[in-house]
């Protein structure tokens, strides 16, 4: 037997009061005899032996409840193996082994692992177990099982990942495992470093109720220190008909103490190519500028990597750097038009590089339907619709996923006979005059306005516009912008794979003011990118990320992988078949470094690449209290010590545990109640006896 307080035993000294009070009653005094006392003379003898039977019955009750009574606040249990079995019943446990990247600073990770091992070598015989491993994710090990070779094995071979401190996957998964469980006693028990970031993750889970929970944390540093690359920027160029990219590095110093002379090194396709050094305050960042990199016509993989220190993994950032992308537009005048008429418009258009506007000018009258070959997106600038064998191009066009929009202007008109194409009819100009009308509705989910509703974005709303062309809302279009009369001012409406605006009034600056204002520039780009299906590039991926390949059709099809069964190959080089097919195809990215996805009966010449990053919040080391975190599952929170050695720690709650799960000294406390009880009854019946006698 054990005890959590042995110290209370020293109250046994105690003990010896009584024993000294009653010796001393037992001493035989000198007896003077008076006169007026004779008649009474044996009555003390016989008192006295009856006194004496009786003392000592009671003091054997009194001292017994006083051994018990220290006893039950010494917190008696049994160790594991002994007779414990008698007592104690099994219960369910739990162990969450945190296996995130910032496990790996300054030895957290082995000492969490030392840990488990304790835990798992504190259980009793009859306990059943599981260990999850967690960090975005959570996998489980053998479910609620006695075999503590297999638990141990385990907690050995498993090793940190990639992914960000997730609480909530895990603790949904130990909420399963509890719920399924038919054991009396629920014990959870929580190693991590407990990363504030995961905290919002285990919101609205919560543990059956009793269940204990135990936070076991392996963070020891008073203060952390750590540099990390957060992220990197491309610049585009073109010099000589070639595109040359700028890549512009951010690098994070999350400490207290200010970092001088910091290598970042650029490295393109494996090859070193500069090496740049900068200073970091505390708590603090910087950009840095390497020289431009000429890039081709395929995709090229790029790190860039700053001197190691405690937490190695986010010391390196992947990316992909894509050939930049090019949206092919024809703009369509009226046969009367100047060449102002497109001024604000081609102006707009030839500002950017990502991605670059092709723009071709041409007229209703000199357009052909061959103008329309690898076109993406035609303008009619007040203009109306082409006839003959270039309307029935231009159908086909918009039919076959291009993009069509309509400026509606003074020379607007559409015909009777004219492409199907408009979201409904239009009619003749209205005048609003004085300050004009301004946007009263605006649907900002729609992707061409979500760029303004973000705060300081930009405001589309303080455009005035003092002539627009009023339009019925057709049974297939949907009104995207409106006056604040009601009247729609931006028409949506899908033909086939295609897609149709009609804008209400001009793009230059005859009708209204727009093109005077900031938000011109971006809501137009918004526009044309949204008509041409324009999605740029991704130069990389987080760790955890599930990348649907049967929506990446443009990018399969670069890599010449549109009709083919896919494999990937990950950062470590393993193969991971993606499916039977490319259209149910799912690649979950689970390490940080490079992927390849290549045909799978063959090595593609030029692979679709994917840059995998780690989730750059995990880099902020700062902490949520243990305990907080534990109490929110609605959980017991036993020994929970943020800072604790985990030996010792596991040490503690096992045998805390252990006594939790016995509760010997309530069973004390009541034994030593039914002393009292009988110490008081036995006392007054034998006072009672006396009187009798006497």
């Amino acid at each position: 037997m054990g005890f959590l307080a042995p110290l209370v035993f020293l109250g046994l000294a105690t003990l010896a009061a009584p024993v000294v009070i009653h010796m001393i009653q037992r001493e035989r005094k000198e007896v003077v005899e008076f006169p007026s006392l004779m008649f009474i003379r044996k009555i003390p003898f016989h008192s006295f032996r009856r006194q004496r039977i009786r003392n000592w019955f009671l003091l054997l009750l009194r001292c017994a409840a006083v051994v018990l009574l220290l006893g039950a606040f010494a917190r008696p249990f049994f160790p594991a193996g002994s007779l414990a079995a008698v007592t104690s019943t099994a219960s369910e446990v739990v162990i969450l082994l945190d296996r995130s990247y910032s496990m790996v600073y300054d030895g957290r990770w082995d000492r969490a692992r030392d840990a488990a091992r304790d835990v798992i070598n504190g259980l009793d015989a009859e306990d059943q177990a599981t260990v999850i491993l967690f960090d975005t994710g959570a996998q489980a090990g053998p479910r609620s099982t006695t075999d503590r070779a297999s638990l141990l094995g385990l907690v050995e071979d498993a090793e940190t990942g990639s992914g960000a401190t997730r609480y909530g996957p895990a603790m949904k998964l130990a909420e399963g495992i509890f719920d399924a469980s038919n054991l009396p006693e629920l014990e959870a028990v929580l190693i991590s470093d407990f990363q504030r970031i995961g905290v919002e993750s285990a919101l609205g889970v919560r543990f059956p109720e009793g269940t204990t929970v135990t936070p076991i944390s392996v963070t020891t540093e008073a203060s952390v220190e750590n540099v990390s690359v957060a992220g990197v920027l491309f610049e585009r160029e073109y010099f000589s008909g070639r595109e040359r990219v700028s890549v512009v590095a951010r690098v994070t110093n999350r400490g207290e103490n200010p970092v001088s002379t910091i290598n970042l090194s650029l490295a393109i396709e494996g090859r070193d190519i500069e090496t740049v050094a900068t200073d970091l305050p505390s708590n603090g960042s910087a950009t840095v500028n390497f020289a431009p990199v000429t890039v081709g016509e395929r995709p090229v993989t790029g790190t860039v990597r700053t001197d190691g220190d405690r937490l190695p993994t986010d010391d390196v950032f992947h990316f992909v750097i894509s050939p930049g992308q090019v949206v092919s537009v024809l703009v369509i005048g009226n046969d009367l038009s100047g060449p102002e008429d497109a001024l604000y418009l081609r102006r707009a258009l030839g500002i950017g590089s990502s991605p670059a506007f092709d723009v071709a000018i041409s007229t209703v009258t000199s357009f052909r339907a061959q103008d329309l070959m690898d076109r993406q997106v035609v303008v009619l600038n007040d203009a109306g619709p082409p006839t003959g064998q270039a309307a029935v191009a231009l159908q086909e066009f918009v039919e076959n996923g291009g993009g069509l929009l309509v400026v509606a202007g003074e020379r607007s008109e559409w015909p009777t006979g004219a492409p199907d194409l408009l979201p409904g009819p239009f009619g003749r100009p209205v005048d609003r005059a004085g300050r004009g009308a301004g946007l009263g509705f605006i649907d900002y989910s729609h992707p061409v306005f979500e760029l303004f509703s973000a705060p300081r974005s930009g405001d589309v709303t303080t455009a005035r516009f003092f002539r627009y062309r009023p339009i019925e809302v057709g049974e297939s279009a949907s009104a995207i912008a409106r006056f604040d009369d009601g009247s729609p001012a931006l028409l949506e409406r899908r033909v086939n794979r295609g897609r149709v605006f009609f804008w209400a009034s001009t793009l230059d600056n005859f009708w209204n003011d727009l093109a005077l204002k900031p938000v011109y520039l971006p809501f137009v780009h918004r526009l044309i990118e949204y008509l041409a299906d324009y999605s740029p590039s991704q130069p990389w991926m987080f760790a955890g990320q599930v990348l649907n390949l049967a929506e990446q059709d443009g990018l399969l099809a670069d890599a010449g992988l549109s009709e083919a069964d896919l494999v990937a190959i990950s950062p470590s080089g393993d193969r991971i078949p993606v499916s039977e097919g490319v259209r149910s195809g799912f690649l979950t990215m689970t390490e940080q470094g490079v992927y390849e996805v290549h045909d799978a009966t063959s090595t593609s010449e030029f692979p679709l690449t994917l840059a995998v990053n780690v989730d750059l919040a995990e880099s902020d080391l700062a902490t949520v209290d243990p305990e907080e975190l534990a109490s929110s599952l609605t959980g017991r929170v036993v020994n929970g010590q943020a800072d604790a050695s985990p030996e010792g720690e596991a040490r503690v709650f096992a045998s805390e545990d252990l006594e939790q799960r016995q509760g010997i000294w309530w069973y004390l406390l009541i034994v030593v109640f039914m002393l009292f009880v009988a110490e008081t009854v036995v006392s007054n019946r034998l006072s009672r006896t006396a009187l009798n006698a006497d």
